[in-house]
């Protein structure tokens, strides 16, 4: 096996390793075979194979005439029956988010699957990926399937790298072949086939889960250069609705003020940090600005509450790196292992101008919209009065920003006549997102828990977020 140290590509499969999509396939293949005669089809004898070229070989094998006709028809209705079953209850293994998103840090990724077009755009739209691979090939891009080399050589052309800089994530006999006849090392995930037919096919390790990947690879990586980040923290909020007389950043919870919890994950990554807090809160809390970071800090004064993306614009003058955070002054649950990953992200090779963290959750605040695609290409807002999912991708209160792309994009939005929410009248930030999907690079990892992503606006949301702070702060994060 190339060593890992050399690695410097990871091609993915996706169907068995990105998602568990065997079974759906299995009983598409049923039953197409059925009607046929056919009642002892072995799925994982074929996993990795284009449909039509499954259909054509069992039939053959069975002395049944096979027609092209009768192999397309075939095809197209086991395909619309996996289809149907998917969109039903997408399979998406739960690891797969969270490992593009560690991953995308340090290596140039590719997705190599014998699925359609349609199952490739199916996954984006579920997982919201598709900006992380800087290839992506499907079975309608090659002439020839799994076990033929070529899908896993052309994908390690487009990243630009040699076979031997590159590992192949694969779960079946003939994707294994088709990578190790690139002259690329393999990482097998069981499940589809037993471990043991993985490795005779040439895999030099097989994992259980695809969670497994990352610790394989990388044992922490590099480190993030605390020099080039700075963290904007809009916190002109008051305590009012929480019955607090100070500033709402110095509310306490769990013993502790809500601007202590997040000096714990913002101290270590940002050289400085810039406040934008309300003329009647400033100097109470510099006071423990002063006590707690002294010279790392400034203040700016938002005289008027008119919304974050005021409050961002007028911190940005006093940015002076390259990359910047805007981390809500409320966001007290973040930990320290999250917020660096996504720092790492958002400096690895894929150079994004926004790296935007996101969860799904039940009656949502923020909803994403995406494309057939998946691209990112809306933005719904509850307090803005629009009609919200029941259950939407949100944002965690957290985003990393190359600094003068930022300044652009608000220039940007301030011009438009999106500025002003339709309800609340405010300039908002959110609205950059959209704006930055469509016109560079937005990534969108799922590389946080929806715990980390409480806010605190009610007492309820207050005792929530300590309890769940009294369970993690021994965690070391």
């Amino acid at each position: 096996m190339t060593s890992l140290r050399t690695v410097r590509g990871i091609v993915f499969d996706m169907d068995g390793v990105l998602i568990h999509s065997a079974e759906a396939h299995r009983r598409a293949f049923h039953t197409v075979f059925k009607p046929l005669g056919i009642n002892d089809f072995e799925y994982c004898d074929y996993a990795g194979w284009r449909t039509a070229e499954v259909v054509r070989d069992v039939l053959e094998r069975r002395g049944i005439p096979s027609p092209t006709a009768v192999v397309e028809q075939a095809a197209i209705e086991k395909s619309r029956l996996a289809r149907e079953m998917l969109n039903a209850d997408y399979p998406m293994d739960t690891d797969s988010a969270g490992v593009i998103g560690h991953l995308g840090a340090n290596y140039r990724l590719a997705l190599a699957t014998s699925g359609s077009r349609g199952s490739l755009d199916a996954f984006f739209r579920h997982s919201g990926t598709n900006t992380f691979f800087q290839s992506v090939l499907c079975g309608d891009n090659v002439v020839h399937a799994k076990p033929h080399p070529e899908i896993y050589s052309n994908s390690i052309q487009q990243l630009g790298l040699d076979p031997g800089e590159c590992l192949v994530v694969e779960d079946a006999v003939a994707g294994v072949k088709a990578a190790r006849a690139a002259g690329a090392s393999v990482v097998g995930v069981s499940g589809t086939v037993a471990r043991e037919k993985l490795l005779d096919a040439g895999a030099d390790c097989v994992i259980q889960r695809l969670g497994e990947l990352p610790g394989l690879l990388t044992s922490g990586g590099r480190q993030v250069d605390q020099s080039q980040w700075t963290a904007i923290i809009p916190a002109a909020g008051k305590g009012s609705r929480l019955g607090f007389h100070r500033s709402k950043i110095l509310f306490p919870v769990a013993e502790r003020m809500i601007l202590e919890w997040m000096l714990d994950f913002l101290a270590p990554c940002y050289a400085y940090l810039v406040f934008v807090l309300s003329p009647e809160g400033h100097e109470d809390v510099a006071g423990e600005l002063n006590r707690l970071i002294p010279g790392r800090f400034e203040i700016v004064i938002q005289h008027a509450p008119t919304g974050m993306g005021d409050a961002v614009e007028l911190a940005l003058p006093h940015v002076k790196t390259p990359h910047v955070t805007v981390v809500w002054g409320d966001q007290v649950t973040l930990q320290r292992s999250s917020v660096e990953a996504c720092q790492k992200l958002h400096e690895g090779p894929l150079r994004p101008d926004l790296t935007c963290p996101t969860v799904w959750r039940a009656n949502p605040y923020i909803h994403f919209e995406r494309d057939e695609a998946g691209s990112l290409n809306g933005l719904r807002q509850a307090r803005e009065g629009d009609q919200m999912p029941a259950r939407g991708e949100s944002d965690t209160g957290f985003f990393c920003f190359e600094t003068p792309r930022l300044v652009e994009l608000l220039r940007s939005v301030r011009c438009s006549s999106h500025s002003s929410g339709t309800r609340t009248g405010e300039f908002n930030m959110l609205p950059v997102i959209p704006l930055a999907a469509r016109q560079g690079l937005v990534l969108t990892p799922h590389l946080m828990s929806l715990e980390e992503t409480q806010g605190i606006n009610s007492t309820e949301d207050a005792v929530a977020v300590a309890e769940f702070l009294r369970r993690s702060h021994g965690s070391g994060n």
